[in-house]
């Protein structure tokens, strides 16, 4: 009995491990050169919306977890009410680059998570021109 418990505990375990990775259909978005670009300070991130167009619908009701495995950690955030969050991803240079604890008017990514912890919405601070998705 004993033995069999551990085998299942390692086996939930590497299944949990195995869930905290990036889903496979959202891999093909360089997150790297997104997250190495914080505040959208070396300008980066413009680069890359086409891209990310191509992705953005993959991750509505993705969990928060995957959203920053995918994007990386915000560069802002607000709190709302009934425990609903903002996340903001600068994607142009603005004041954001001189006073990191200040908004700025640079257009950035704006990411509701609900309460739940899963993407809902997904919008641009100006709406910007990009490619249409494949």
């Amino acid at each position: 009995m004993g033995k069999r418990f551990i085998t299942t505990v390692q086996l939930l375990g590497l299944l949990l491990l195995g869930a905290c990775g990036t889903p496979e259909n959202l891999q093909s978005f360089d997150s790297k050169v997104w997250k190495d670009d914080r505040n959208g300070c070396e300008s980066q991130r413009a680069g890359l919306l086409d891209d990310f167009e191509k992705i953005r619908k993959e991750l509505y009701g993705k969990k928060e977890y995957v959203l920053r495995n995918v994007l990386g950690k915000p560069d802002s955030e607000e709190l709302m009410e009934r425990n609903q969050r903002i996340y903001f991803y600068y994607i142009e240079p603005g004041t954001q680059c001189n006073s990191r604890n200040q908004m700025s008017e640079a257009n950035r990514l704006q990411v509701r998570i609900n309460a739940l912890g899963k993407v809902s919405e997904i919008s641009y601070y100006r709406p910007v021109e990009t490619g249409k998705p494949e």
